[in-house]
C-alpha cells in the first residue's frame, strides 16, 4: 500500500475550517485541500480569471486531509470529536462529517487539474501546462505545474505576492525565496529581470517541482533544502510566502541578510497575526513600504535603509 494514501474528508463550518486544517496537519497529514466555493467567488471579483463558473455559497467548507499513515475507525472518531471541542473556543462547527477512502498517490496529484485555469494577475498570466492560452503583447506567461507542492498563483497569499513582484524594480537585483513551493514567484522574480535567485524549501518534493518548472520556463535559479538558514551572503529581495509563525522565526535572520535598501515580502499571514508581524519587523528595524489585504490575508513590503 506503499503507494496508497488516506484521504480523510470533513465537511464542517466555514468559521472553523482553518481551526480544523490546524488540527489536520497536527495529527500528521501531509497535505490539505480546502474547498470552499466563497474562494471561487471572491477570485471572480478580484478577476483573477475568465473561467470561474458561478455556484452558491453555503456556510460549509470541505477539507481533504492526506495521510500516508491512515487513521483507524478509532482515531477518525477522535479527530470528529476534536472538531466539535472547537465549539468551547466560540467556533461555530455545524453538522461536521467526516469519511475517508484510499487513493493511489497519482490520484491525488493529479485531482486538482481540473479546477485550475489560466489565471492573470496584473501582465502575469499563470498557464497550466496542460492548458492552452493566447497571450496579449504586454503579458508575461508562467506556465506551471505545481503537482503536489504549494503554489499555483490563484490562492490570495501568492497573488499579492506576484503584484508586488510587478512593483518593484528588480533588474540586477538577488532574489531569496524561501519556502518556495512550486517555485512560482522565483520564476516570477527570473522573468521580471532578477539577476540571481535562490530558492529553498524544508520539502524535497517541493525543490524538486520548482527545478523541473523552472526548466519547463527556460529559466534557472539555485535551490536547496532547508530555510533561510542555508543561504548566506545578503539578498536585495527575500520572499516569504509561508505562515505567520514561520515569518517571525526568520524574521530576525531576514533583517541581517537584507541589504542596503532591500526589501522583504511577508505574505501568508492571517489577519488575526498581522499585527504580530508587523511589530516584530518594525522592532527588528525594518520598515513598512506597503502592504495589501485580500480575503482574510495580509501581505506586507518590509524595507531596510542603508
Amino acid at each position: 500500500m506503499s503507494n496508497y494514501w488516506q484521504e480523510v474528508q470533513i465537511v464542517i463550518h466555514r468559521e472553523a475550517h482553518e481551526a480544523m486544517t490546524e488540527i489536520l496537519l497536527n495529527e500528521g497529514a501531509q497535505g490539505v485541500a480546502i474547498e470552499d466555493d466563497l474562494l471561487l467567488r471572491q477570485a471572480k471579483e478580484l478577476r483573477w480569471g475568465d473561467y470561474v463558473p458561478e455556484v452558491e455559497i453555503t456556510d460549509y467548507v470541505t477539507i481533504k486531509a492526506y495521510f500516508f499513515q491512515p487513521k483507524s475507525e478509532v482515531e477518525l472518531a477522535e479527530l470528529k470529536e476534536k472538531g466539535y471541542q472547537l465549539q468551547e473556543y466560540g467556533l461555530q462547527v455545524g453538522d461536521l462529517e467526516i469519511a475517508s477512502q484510499m487513493i493511489k498517490e497519482e490520484e491525488w496529484a493529479n485531482a486538482w487539474k481540473a479546477y485550475y485555469h489560466p489565471t492573470v494577475i496584473g501582465n502575469v498570466v499563470i498557464q497550466p501546462t496542460w492548458q492552452e492560452y493566447i497571450p496579449e503583447p504586454n503579458q508575461v506567461v508562467i506556465q506551471l505545474d505545481p503537482g503536489m507542492a504549494f503554489g499555483s498563483g490563484t490562492h490570495e497569499t501568492t497573488a499579492m505576492c506576484i503584484e508586488a513582484l510587478q512593483k518593484v524594480s528588480l533588474k540586477d537585483k538577488v532574489v531569496w525565496d524561501i519556502g518556495t513551493g512550486s517555485g512560482i514567484l522565483a520564476i516570477v522574480a527570473a522573468k521580471l529581470g532578477a539577476k540571481q535567485i535562490f530558492a529553498v524549501d524544508t520539502d524535497p518534493v517541493a525543490v524538486k517541482v520548482s527545478g523541473e518548472n523552472a526548466e519547463l520556463n527556460g529559466v534557472d535559479f539555485a535551490r536547496k533544502q532547508g530555510t533561510i538558514d542555508v543561504l548566506s551572503g545578503q539578498a536585495d529581495l527575500i520572499i516569504a510566502n509561508i505562515i505567520a509563525d514561520v515569518i517571525m522565526d526568520i524574521l530576525p535572520q531576514v533583517a541581517k541578510s537584507l541589504a542596503g535598501n532591500g526589501l522583504f515580502f511577508a505574505s501568508g499571514i492571517i489577519q488575526e497575526r498581522a499585527e504580530e508581524v508587523k511589530n516584530l519587523a518594525l522592532k527588528l528595524g525594518l520598515s513598512l513600504e506597503f502592504q495589501n489585504k485580500q480575503g482574510e490575508w495580509v501581505f506586507y513590503c518590509f524595507g531596510r535603509k542603508e
